[in-house]
C-alpha cells in the first residue's frame, strides 16, 4: 500500500470521466441512440472474442514446447466508457486512461508516438526516473532484455492493430492539486499504427488487473473499488474510481485471475425472485473455454446463448412488448420493469433495473428496447463462445464493486454512487 496520502481513510480517489460526457475532449457524436448501442455491442463482441483467443493461447502455453516468454503479450483492445483522470510527470501532463480490469499493464502514450495526443516526455520530466533491465523492479513483459543497462522494455500486441512498443519508467503520478504520488511504475507507449483503432479514446490504459509489478491496482495495495451511476447519462458527475484501500462493500464472492481477467462464478438468474431455468454448468469455466468474465472496459454484457433466451423468454411473457420480435415498449417506466439478479456464489448479486436491461430503440426518447446480447448473434465463432459470459459495466450500474486481490473476492453492494461513506 501506498503510505502518505492525504484522503479520507487514506484512500486515493480518482474521478471517471464519461467519453462522451462534456468534460471528455474525446466526446462523440452519434447519429443516433441505436449508432451508439451498435458501437458498445461491436467493442463487448471484440473483447468476447479476444477473451476466448486468450483462452487457447493459455491451453497452448501448457503443451511441450512452452511458449516463448519474450513474445508479444496479446492484449485485449483498449476501449471503454470511463477514463480515468490523473497527470503525469513533472510538469504534470494530464491524462485520460481507459479504466481496464481485464488490463495488467498501465501505460500512456508519449512523444513523438503518432498514436493519439499524449504529450507526455519522460525526458523532460523533473521527477522521472529510469527503469533498466538491472533494476529489481524490472520483469520485461513480452520483450527481450538484451543487456544489464537497457531500459526496461514492453510489447503489447492488440488484435485488431498491432505492436506497441514501450519502456517501463518511474514518474510522479499526480490526483489533485495537493495529492501527488512520486516513483510509481508505468509504461511509456510507443504504438506502431496510428490509431490502434479508432472507435478508442484516451491517453493510454489503466490496468487494473491482478499483476504484481504493473498493474495500478497492485501498486497501489491489491485492493480497490469503483462505484458507476447511470453510464447513458454523460453529466453524471460522481463515478467514481478509488486506489488505496478501496470500499468493500456487500457480500463477497470468490474471483480467479487468470491471462488478467478476473473470473467469478455466476450460479443463477432470477426475474422478480424465481430462478430461471438454465443449466448452471454453462456459466462454468473449463480449461480451454468458457466461464464468467466481470469486466470493466466493456459497455455491454453478453450472457452464454441459454441464460439469454431464457431471460429474453421470462421478459417477454412479464412485460408484453409492442414489439415481440425487437422487445420494445413505448414509453417504458422503472416501475413496469422487473427486477433481474445475477446471483454469484457465496449470495453476492448484481440487480439489474431498467438502465441495465433496456436501451432507446430507435430515434425517440419514448422508445426503449432490450439491449440484451449473446454471443452467437455477434461472432461468427459461434460454437466457440455460445458460454462465455461477458458481465459489462451496463450491469454494474447503480453499484460499488471492490476487488481485494490479497484474498480473491469481488465485493458487491447496489448503492447510489453519491451516498459512498468517502
Amino acid at each position: 500500500m501506498v503510505t502518505g496520502i492525504a484522503s479520507s481513510e487514506g484512500r486515493l480517489i480518482v474521478k471517471l470521466v464519461h467519453i462522451d460526457s462534456p468534460a471528455s475532449p474525446y466526446r462523440r457524436k452519434y447519429d443516433s441512440p441505436e449508432r451508439r448501442d451498435e458501437i458498445w455491442t461491436k467493442l463487448a463482441a471484440s473483447r468476447l472474442l479476444q477473451i476466448y483467443h486468450h483462452q487457447v493461447a493459455k491451453k497452448e502455453a501448457t503443451d511441450d514446447p512452452p511458449i516463448n516468454p519474450y513474445s508479444p503479450r496479446l492484449s485485449l483492445d483498449p476501449s471503454g466508457v470511463f477514463l480515468a483522470s490523473l497527470g503525469v510527470g513533472t510538469p504534470v501532463k494530464p491524462q485520460l486512461l481507459a479504466m481496464d480490469t481485464g488490463s495488467s499493464v498501465t501505460w500512456v502514450t508519449c512523444v513523438a508516438s503518432p498514436f493519439q495526443a499524449g504529450d507526455y516526455s519522460y525526458l523532460k520530466s523533473t521527477t522521472f526516473m529510469r527503469v533498466t533491465c538491472a533494476d529489481p523492479d524490472c520483469v520485461p513483459y513480452g520483450a527481450y532484455c538484451a543487456y544489464p543497462a537497457d531500459e526496461c522494455p514492453f510489447t503489447l500486441k492488440y488484435m485488431s492493430s498491432g505492436l506497441i512498443n514501450g519502456i517501463f519508467v518511474k514518474d510522479t503520478l499526480t490526483f489533485s492539486e495537493n495529492l501527488k504520488v512520486p516513483n510509481m511504475m508505468f509504461g511509456c507507449g510507443f504504438p506502431e499504427d496510428a490509431p490502434i483503432r479508432e472507435d478508442f479514446t484516451g491517453t493510454g490504459v489503466m490496468g487494473l488487473s491482478n499483476h504484481p509489478f504493473y498493474s495500478m491496482a497492485t501498486q497501489f495495495g491489491s485492493v480497490f473499488s469503483y462505484c458507476i451511476g447511470n453510464m447513458h447519462d454523460p453529466s453524471y458527475g460522481f463515478n467514481t474510481l478509488i486506489l488505496n484501500e478501496g470500499l468493500l462493500l456487500g457480500n463477497s464472492t470468490p474471483i480467479l485471475n487468470i491471462i488478467s481477467k478476473n473470473y467469478v462464478n455466476l450460479k443463477s438468474i432470477t426475474v422478480r425472485g424465481e430462478v430461471l431455468d438454465i443449466n448452471p454448468i454453462i456459466f462454468d469455466r473449463d480449461i480451454s473455454h468458457g466461464g464468467t468474465i466481470m469486466d470493466s472496459a466493456s459497455a455491454k454484457t453478453l450472457l452464454a446463448d441459454d441464460a439469454y433466451n431464457a431471460l429474453r423468454d421470462k421478459l417477454k411473457q412479464i412485460m408484453a412488448p409492442v414489439s415481440a420480435e425487437a422487445m420494445c415498449f413505448y414509453n417504458l417506466q422503472p416501475s413496469q420493469v422487473p427486477e433481474v439478479q445475477y446471483i454469484f456464489e457465496q449470495g453476492a448479486k448484481l440487480s439489474l433495473g431498467m438502465e441495465a436491461l433496456f436501451s432507446p430503440g430507435q430515434s425517440t426518447p419514448n422508445v426503449q428496447c432490450f439491449n440484451g446480447v449473446k454471443p452467437t448473434s455477434v461472432t461468427l465463432e459461434e460454437f466457440l463462445v455460445r458460454n462465455l459470459t461477458l458481465i459489462g459495466i451496463n450491469a454494474q450500474q447503480f453499484h460499488n464493486i471492490g476487488y481485494d486481490y490479497t484474498t480473491g473476492r469481488m465485493y458487491i453492494s447496489k448503492t447510489d454512487c453519491d451516498d459512498l461513506p468517502l
